[in-house]
C-alpha cells in the first residue's frame, strides 16, 4: 500500500494538474486522502464548480452552504474560474459574501444561475473584479452601482433572465471595449437598446424589443435575433427591417432572425 502511496506522492506536477482537471470538484476534494503530498493540491486549481455533479440537488440549502464555504475557506490559491448553481440555493446573505471572496481573488470567468424566486440582486462586490473576461448570469437584477468603471478586459457576456434597465445595460456594454461575444435573452427591464461595442464579434439577442441599433460594430460576424410573439406586429417588421438592411452594409457573416409565435 505505501508503495501505491508513493506513486501517487511523486507523479509529477503538470501530471497531477492534468488529472485534477478532469474531476469534479467534489471528487478533486476527496483527492485530499490519497497522501499527504495530495492534500491540499485541490486547493491550488484554479477552477471550482458547484453544481449538481459536485452536490446532489437532493441536498438542502444547508448543506450546500457548509460544502461551499468549507472549499471557498481552504483554497489557496487565485480562482480563475467559478460556477455556482443549485436549485436550492436560497440564501442572499451566502451568495453575497461568496460573490464578496471572489472579487479579492482575480475572478476570470464567473457563471452563476439562481433558481430560487424572487430573483436574486447581485451585489455591488461582483462590479470590483476588473479582471472578468467572461461572465454568464441567470434570473438576475442587475443594478451596476454609479461608480463601476467597467470590466476593462472583459470578452464574453451572456445574460438570461435578467432584469435591467436600459440606460444600465447599455452602460454595461460601453464599459466593456473588449467585448466580442454578446448574448442578451428573455431579459426585462427595457425594450429599445444601442449597442456600442467596436470588437463585437458575436451578438444573440433574444428579448422583447421595440428598437434595437447596431453602432461602432464593423467587427460584428455572427447575428442572431429573436423576436418575440408579443412584439406588436408592425413594429416588429419594422424594426426588423431595418436591421436586416443595417447589418448587411457590414457584410455579416452570419444572420438569423427568427420569430416566435
Amino acid at each position: 500500500m505505501k508503495v501505491e502511496l508513493d506513486r501517487f506522492s511523486y507523479l509529477p506536477s503538470e501530471v497531477t494538474e492534468k488529472i485534477l482537471l478532469l474531476l469534479s470538484t467534489k471528487e478533486v476534494v476527496r483527492t485530499s486522502v490519497l497522501s499527504s503530498k495530495w492534500r491540499y493540491k485541490w486547493a491550488m486549481l484554479p477552477c471550482l464548480v458547484f453544481d449538481e455533479e459536485c452536490i446532489s440537488y437532493a441536498a438542502s440549502h444547508a448543506k450546500f452552504v457548509k460544502i461551499v464555504d468549507h472549499v471557498l475557506l481552504l483554497h489557496i490559491a487565485p480562482l480563475h474560474k467559478v460556477k455556482l448553481h443549485h436549485q436550492n440555493l436560497l440564501g442572499t446573505e451566502d451568495i453575497d459574501r461568496w460573490i464578496l471572496h471572489l472579487s479579492r481573488n482575480s475572478i476570470r470567468e464567473f457563471i452563476f444561475i439562481f433558481s430560487g424566486w424572487p430573483d436574486y440582486q447581485l451585489p455591488s462586490s461582483l462590479f470590483s473584479c476588473r479582471n472578468m473576461i467572461s461572465l454568464e448570469l441567470r434570473n438576475c437584477l442587475l443594478k451596476p452601482p454609479s461608480t463601476f468603471m467597467g470590466f476593462e478586459s472583459l470578452e464574453k457576456l451572456r445574460l438570461f433572465r435578467v432584469t435591467l434597465s436600459q440606460d444600465e445595460v447599455e452602460r454595461l456594454i460601453v464599459c466593456c471595449p473588449l467585448l466580442k461575444v454578446l448574448r442578451l435573452e428573455n431579459c426585462s427591464g427595457f425594450t429599445r437598446l444601442k449597442v456600442d461595442a467596436p470588437n463585437l464579434q458575436v451578438f444573440d439577442f433574444g428579448c422583447v424589443f421595440e428598437n434595437l441599433c447596431l453602432e461602432h460594430t464593423l467587427n460584428l460576424k455572427v447575428v442572431y435575433i429573436a423576436l418575440k410573439e408579443d412584439i406588436n406586429q408592425r413594429e416588429a417588421s419594422s424594426s426588423s427591417s431595418n436591421l436586416v438592411k443595417f447589418v448587411q452594409l457590414l457584410r455579416i457573416q452570419v444572420l438569423e432572425i427568427r420569430k416566435y409565435f
